[in-house]
């Protein structure tokens, strides 16, 4: 409903916010804090489910209470000094960094990892300085697949037959066959562009 008068709203920094903390759970000052499916801050990835929302500002003990009896703050944008489990070099910045526990990052994809930001320098073979991307309660991401390499058609063939079975089922040209499978690379090829300049 429309107003006519002057309103007081209720203003919270951007780059700081507040969670309730996941029942028996301790987060830890600095460390990586992730968002349930349930809304709760929590201290782990929950392989890959629990979307990543920021840096803890402080600890939040809750190890002994139930779901929201306490709040955690997190910082939800900045660079920050981070330590992976990897060997890093200069050639990292750019890429899309993921946390795998708590505390651990990687540029890789593993069967834990949620991303989390992109690097923005590169400070040893151990440290990263990493631009925080909260991006809240998501899946885990599916690591890209090697792109395919196929035989071109000699003319393209866009209307896709019935497959038929002679003896095993089929396309019913070569052309055909050969049309889908660039489909395919060229949907391999615009998506890993999406993501590259998402980083």
């Amino acid at each position: 409903m429309a107003v006519t008068e002057n309103q007081i709203i209720k203003r919270q920094d951007g780059n700081r916010r507040s969670y309730p903390v996941k029942a028996s759970t301790k987060i830890y000052d600095g460390t990586l804090v992730f968002l349930t499916t349930g809304g709760y801050a929590d201290d782990d990835t929950a392989t890959g489910v629990n979307g990543f929302v920021g840096i803890a500002n402080g600890e939040a003990d809750n190890s002994s209470g139930g779901d929201g009896d306490i709040t955690v703050e997190v910082w939800t944008e900045g660079d920050f000094v981070l330590v992976g489990a990897g060997t890093y070099t200069q050639a990292n910045v750019g890429d899309i960094i993921y946390g795998d526990d708590n505390y651990t990052i990687n540029t890789s994809i593993g069967s834990t990892s949620v991303p989390i930001g992109k690097c923005v320098g590169f400070v040893s073979a151990t440290k990263l300085i990493v631009e925080i991307e909260p991006v809240g309660t998501g899946a885990l991401p599916v690591a890209a697949l090697t792109t395919i390499t196929h035989t071109s058609p000699g003319t393209p063939d866009y209307a896709i037959a019935n497959t038929i079975n002679s003896s095993a089922w089929g396309f019913s040209t070569q052309d055909e066959a050969n049309t889908v499978l660039s489909v395919i690379r060229n949907l391999q090829i615009r998506v890993a562009d999406l993501e590259a300049r998402r980083s």
